[in-house]
């Protein structure tokens, strides 16, 4: 019986601290998604993340100021990718093509092989893996690896 008590804790936890228990269907002004989830980093250089719902996984969109380096500082950077989360937690999202304020990238640019953001999921942010995805379409110096702090409280 404690078991069954230990397991639905768990689950009830699983279902507070996750985005993928979220609704899919939020839409804001003008019909368009509007985030799940929104995560801020201070170090090395200021840099947000939201979640998206998108189809049976998730939508990462990575915007990253360049790491500080005087008159060398990369520009911005922002990259976005798709997939879907495991029973771990972590989202394994492929680099896809967008059109954004900062970057545009298409599938040619991409090439044959997408670069892979890991995105592992906890209740107080997210920790980035870029996989090369900053080096290879983001200015030199460019860095969105790391911790990010949850802005928002799930629900």
């Amino acid at each position: 019986m404690r078991l069954l008590s230990i397991a639905a804790v768990g689950l009830f936890c699983l279902s507070v601290f996750n985005p993928a228990s979220a609704s899919a269907d939020a839409t804001g002004p003008g019909g368009t998604a509007e985030p799940v989830a929104r995560f801020e980093r201070d170090k090395p250089a200021k840099a947000n993340l939201s979640l998206r719902r998108e189809g049976a996984g998730w939508r990462v969109a990575l915007r990253a100021g360049g790491v500080p380096n005087g008159a060398a500082t990369a520009a911005d950077c922002e990259l976005q990718a798709v997939g879907p989360q495991d029973a771990d937690d972590v989202i394994i999202a492929h680099v896809t093509p967008f059109e954004g304020d900062l970057n545009t990238i298409s599938a040619a640019d991409i090439g044959a092989v997408a670069p892979v953001l890991q995105v592992r999921v906890g209740p107080e942010g997210v920790f980035v893996e870029d996989g090369g995805a900053a080096a290879r379409f983001c200015g030199m110096g460019s860095d969105v690896n790391g911790f990010y702090r949850r802005l928002d409280t799930p629900e």
